[in-house]
């Protein structure tokens, strides 16, 4: 034999490589564009990529789960402008749950605003009650917006 040439195994069959690799690159190039296609929302109405793109937004606003957001509402004097000055805020098994103006409390002339809630909430209730609890609810600069106060009606 001439000295470079090779014998051809003919046992095994051999793939070339660009091969492969043209095979690897023509499913890299399908991902691309999947990819783009969807950011760019490229795909027309009623086609079922787009049906997909739908069921997946959907998904997301519904199944995510509010935790995992932290956006709790927070309480703002703009917010308290708007109301009566006296919100019930829903019942539990503690008890009822209200909130009440520090303006409205301010009003009356009570030293304490122990005394100007107890006086408020039987104006509201004109129903026998218990105070269970006081909270002041305070912005961010410490100055008190209101009471969270917990009642136990009888």
């Amino acid at each position: 034999m001439a000295p470079g040439t090779e014998v051809p195994d003919s046992s095994l069959p051999h793939a070339p490589d660009s091969a492969l690799n043209g095979r690897f690159e023509a499913v890299w190039d399908k991902i691309k564009r999947g990819v783009v296609h969807t950011i760019f929302w490229v795909y027309e109405r009623g086609s079922w990529q787009y049906d997909l793109m739908v069921i997946a937004i959907l998904a997301f606003i519904f199944l995510t789960p509010r935790a995992w957001f932290n956006d709790r509402p927070t309480l703002e004097l703009t917010d308290l402008r708007h109301q009566q000055g006296f919100v019930e805020m829903g019942h539990g098994k503690q008890g009822w749950r209200y909130l009440v103006d520090a303006r409205l409390v301010e009003s009356y002339a009570a030293t304490e605003p122990e005394n100007a809630i107890r006086a408020i909430l039987s104006r509201q209730l004109q129903q026998p009650f218990t105070i269970l609890s006081i909270d002041p609810v305070a912005d961010k600069n410490k100055v008190v917006l209101g009471y969270t106060v917990l009642v136990n009606k009888q």
